[in-house]
């Protein structure tokens, strides 16, 4: 998605931009068929669309191809060890009032979040100091999102629902930098998804690239940044005056020829994605939530590389469609859904949403693992890539735009955590920079 953002801004400027892709458009957002169904893959929910609006504007795109609807249930139910809680929580609600703190003290930073997704990180920048103290104001001296839940002192329950968007940044909550314990109160009433599913967004962007003559190609084998050079199969050579990565900076290192360590306990979360066709709609809500009973004992099998007893899972319904999402550790395991880890955390979401027998009665099951998200050139299948300090994460965008003079990089392992708002806004960030430069 990054990569196909930045080459229609590109383009938009006049340049001749060349998209090279050695598999399928798109990333981790793609569609796959099971039962004859088509499913979207990758990212689920669609927040902050005023990213997305200021793509389409710097793009001179007069209407918005998405068609964006608000889910009736926002963020979902969460079901924690300590009781059912829907995310934002209803007035009327045992959990309002903590509810109603939560959201007083991430108030302040909403209207700067789409400041920090969108604006160069510079301290040189007004716009992004002033976005940059008062995150730092609303989180205190709260470095994670755990110690920032914890100041909170609000029920355990709502505590336990707060802690699952830790993972938004694809790191336990002890990890994650404590904007993502703001996000729920900041993003509960303004999710949404295109009514055409979020493979609309990919047809979009693809659309835009080619209504602006950028041509597509296959793949890379190797890559000189220096002479701005790229080797294709069959050993072509092509040439441009500028490079932009959209891969993992880990296999851009590999295609530089430069060593490659990913240590395991900085990656982040990988995934098994199952995905179940049925006959009739799946008699669900929209979204459910079912987070790791204990996030410590979580943590640390995500930093081992083990199986947790029970991860987080997120559940899609969509008529008869349904998703099962399980975090797992980015060790490229394949986990096929006969495995005894996936077969008890399916059994659980059976147990917790009351539906016994659900997935055996579906027509058909398909499994994306971390084996296949690996495939893509990310770390053992860590989405986010490698994790980072939380001092680095979020925002303050940890890793360089720009490598060298003809090198620079964006997408999920350079603008990390935050799902689609952040990629889209790191384009537009690196379409500015490069602008400038």
């Amino acid at each position: 998605m990054a990569g196909l953002t930045l080459a229609a801004l590109l383009a938009q400027r006049g340049h001749a931009v060349t998209v090279y892709e050695a598999d399928r458009l798109g990333g981790k957002l793609r569609r796959i068929e099971v039962g004859g169904l088509s499913f979207d893959t990758g990212p689920s929910l669609f927040t902050f669309p005023g990213v997305w609006h200021k793509v389409l504007a710097r793009l001179r795109e007069g209407s918005d191809p998405l068609d964006l609807r608000p889910l009736p249930d926002g963020l979902g139910l969460h079901h924690t060890p300590f009781g059912p809680v829907p995310l934002p929580v209803p007035p009327g609600h045992a959990l309002y009032a903590d509810w109603l703190r939560v959201c007083a003290a991430a108030a302040p930073v909403a209207p700067y979040l789409e400041t920090l997704l969108t604006t160069p990180p510079r301290f040189t920048s007004p716009a992004f100091l002033r976005a940059s103290a008062t995150l730092a104001h609303a989180t205190g001296p709260h470095f994670t999102a755990e110690g920032w839940i914890r100041a909170q002192r609000v029920h355990p329950a709502l505590a336990h629902a707060l802690r699952t968007h830790a993972l938004n940044a694809g790191l336990p909550p002890a990890d994650a930098p404590a904007l993502y314990a703001l996000l729920p109160a900041l993003i509960a009433g303004h999710v949404c998804r295109p009514a055409g599913g979020m493979g609309v967004l990919l047809d979009s962007l693809h659309g835009f690239c080619t209504a602006r003559s950028v041509e597509f190609r296959g793949g890379v084998k190797r890559l000189d940044a220096a002479s701005g050079s790229l080797t294709l199969e069959g050993e072509e050579v092509a040439r441009h005056d500028m490079l932009v990565s959209a891969i993992d900076p880990a296999r851009l290192a590999a295609l530089r020829g430069q060593p490659v360590h990913s240590p395991l306990p900085r990656r982040t979360v990988s995934g098994v994605a199952v995905y179940a066709a049925f006959a009739q709609a799946v008699p669900l809500p929209a979204t459910s939530i079912i987070p790791p009973t204990d996030f410590a004992t979580f943590r640390a099998a995500m930093r081992a590389g083990a199986l947790p007893p029970d991860t987080l899972t997120l559940i899609h319904a969509d008529g008869p469609r349904l998703a099962v999402l399980l975090t797992a550790p980015a060790t490229a395991r394949p986990l096929t859904p006969d495995h005894p880890w996936v077969q008890a955390q399916l059994a659980r979401v059976e147990q917790v949403l009351e539906v016994p027998g659900l997935l055996a009665s579906a027509s058909a099951i398909g499994v994306l693992d971390p084996a296949h998200y690996a495939g893509g050139g990310h770390p053992g299948g860590a989405i986010y890539g490698l994790g980072n300090p939380v001092w680095r994460g979020g925002p303050l965008h940890p890793q360089p735009y720009r490598l060298s003079p003809r090198l620079w990089q964006v997408g999920t392992g350079v603008h990390p955590g935050g799902g689609i708002p952040a990629i889209l806004g790191g384009a537009l960030i690196v379409d500015e920079l490069l602008a400038e430069s």
